[in-house]
């Protein structure tokens, strides 16, 4: 060994120190130990300023959490500490040890010193005591252990880290919501652009009705919508908001264009939109009324709302859901239900958005308003008088309304009978008010209506029969409706004489001069609907 090197620790500083310019001959070893100290210290100081000057520009182009873990690691090996974990907005970045997720955001910068942190990594293999620096950033803390204690320049260094990190953490997520925001606006704009593009403002009314609309959608574009195509009009919603439910409204939009003019539109609509929605998860409740130049009327309701059927006297007849929404079920068949408008009737859809809609008290609007107010305004002030009743209601929904009536000027009769079998001859005096002498249909359509007034006299023990009719120039529609016991005629045998011997037709008159004939029992009412021709008189082909 060199005997000119010093061998105690005293000289080997004051050897060191004199590398510095320091003369340490005449200074004890208590000084020398000081200034060492000091010099480390100034050293440890030089290494977190550059340490400081690289980390700011990356700070500024941090663009993902796992890069701000990389600056707290490169922060903890600076200062010979072997642990650290960043946490972000309640998440961990990266491998994080269970007892440090098992801790809560601490309030404030501290030590826990290493009397009070007993952990195992990465001192793999058995618990060891160590110190644990903590320090809550804006929206998470960043957790640094494995050594015995922190001086104060440590902490400094990791305070001024923190600092920095709130700052790029924050910009980081200011950027991510801003590009979140414009996707969703971009995607709002498509979604507006579908929307409108395939859902029309105005329809038009087919001849010999009126027709009022009204659509509002909670936003800029709604995932209501209302179609018409060929003989038939659609009101219905998608489950769903943005674009996603604009595309599958497209989407519905063309798949009814085919379906209105096929064989069965239920079936076809099903079969092109199931498995998109099934897919998707979403569903399609459809209002949907096929419109006859006559008054006809064939009714779909699937998974929406009830519709209105509002007689011109106010009474209301309900067509509620028979077929759950499209996409909950594969569709093959939905029978239509059948009824006639007659001049002054009206047929009023509507959306969840009208009887969901709640006061500042939380109380909907109601079922029971909306059926209220249906029954008590004319058809022609339902819409308006609606949307003027929600006034002090919050609609979160799109609303739509949609009215359909029968020209009310034309003519047409309504009249209540009492159920008792001196009446009959006020029957035929019910039909000439819209039918002549010689209309074709009059003489079968007066024995029609005579045989079913007997059955609901006589077999359904009605008190009341109400008959509604119009006429086109051959054929008569006219609609039957009791307070009787349930009894559709129309499962009857037909007798040879009828019920009533001095006609001598009784059903067999009915089912020969019905070219349509259906019951339906409405709210404890029978309702039978039935188009009235002259009976065919050709013999039969042999």
């Amino acid at each position: 060994m060199d005997s000119s090197l010093p061998t105690d620790t005293t000289a080997l500083n004051a050897t060191a120190l004199s590398a510095t310019g320091v003369d340490a001959v005449n200074m004890d070893a208590t000084s020398v130990a000081a200034v060492t100290e000091l010099l480390d210290q100034v050293a440890d100081l030089s290494d977190h300023l550059v340490f400081l000057q690289r980390l700011i520009p990356q700070a500024l182009t941090l663009t993902e959490e796992p890069q701000a873990t990389a600056l707290v690691r490169q922060a903890a090996a600076l200062i010979s500490t072997p642990g650290s974990a960043l946490q972000v907005r309640g998440a961990w970045q990266g491998d994080t040890p269970g007892w440090l997720r098992a801790m809560t955001r601490p309030a404030h910068a501290a030590v826990l010193p290493a009397s009070a942190v007993h952990t195992g990594a990465p001192f793999t293999g058995a618990w060891r005591r160590t110190a644990l620096l903590v320090v809550p950033l804006e929206d998470g803390w960043l957790a640094l252990w494995g050594k015995r204690d922190f001086m104060a320049v440590e902490r400094a260094l990791i305070d001024t880290l923190a600092q920095l990190l709130d700052a790029a953490l924050r910009a980081v997520h200011q950027r991510r919501e801003a590009a979140r925001y414009e996707m969703r606006e971009r995607d709002r704009r498509q979604a507006r652009d579908v929307w409108r593009a395939v859902t029309p403002e105005a329809l038009r009314a087919p001849p010999g009705y009126q027709l009022a609309l009204h659509s509002q959608p909670a936003s800029d574009f709604g995932g209501d919508f209302q179609f018409q195509e060929a003989d038939w009009l659609a009101v219905g919603d998608v489950s769903g908001k943005g674009l996603p439910a604009a595309i599958i409204t497209a989407m519905f939009a063309s798949a009814f264009t085919v379906a209105a003019r096929s064989a069965s539109l239920i079936r076809t609509l099903s079969e092109a939109m199931h498995d998109h929605l099934e897919h998707s998860g979403a569903f399609c409740t459809l209002a949907a009324v096929q419109v006859g130049a006559h008054g006809q009327l064939g009714l779909m309701n699937i998974g929406h709302p009830p519709v209105l059927l509002r007689r011109a006297d106010g009474r209301l007849e309900e067509t509620r859901a028979s077929a759950p929404p499209l996409g909950t079920f594969a569709l093959q068949e939905v029978e239509l239900e059948r009824a006639w408008l007659h001049p002054g009737d009206a047929l009023l859809i509507y959306s969840d958005g009208l009887f969901e809609a709640e006061d500042a008290g939380g109380v909907p609007f109601g079922l029971e308003r909306t059926r209220r107010l249906a029954a008590e305004v004319a058809p022609d002030s339902f819409i308006r008088q609606a949307v003027a009743g929600l006034w002090a209601y919050q609609v979160e929904d799109d609303l739509t309304l949609l009215a359909l009536q029968r020209d009310p000027a034309a003519p047409g009769v309504h009249r209540t009978l009492p159920g008792d079998l001196r009446q009959l001859a006020a029957l035929g005096d019910v039909l000439r008010e819209v039918a002549a002498e010689d209309h074709p249909a009059l003489l079968p359509a007066e024995l029609a209506l005579t045989e079913l007034f007997v059955n609901a006299v006589r077999h359904g023990q009605a008190r009341e029969v109400t008959v509604r009719a119009h006429a086109s120039e051959t054929e008569l529609f006219v609609t039957v409706s009791d307070d009787g016991v349930p009894f559709d005629p129309r499962g009857e045998p037909a007798r040879e004489g009828g019920e009533l011997r001095e006609h001598g037709y009784g059903l067999l008159i009915v089912r020969r001069c019905a070219r349509e004939w259906h019951y339906a029992r409405k709210d404890q009412i029978n309702r039978q609907t039935l188009r009235l021709r002259a009976p065919d008189l050709s013999p039969a082909p042999t």
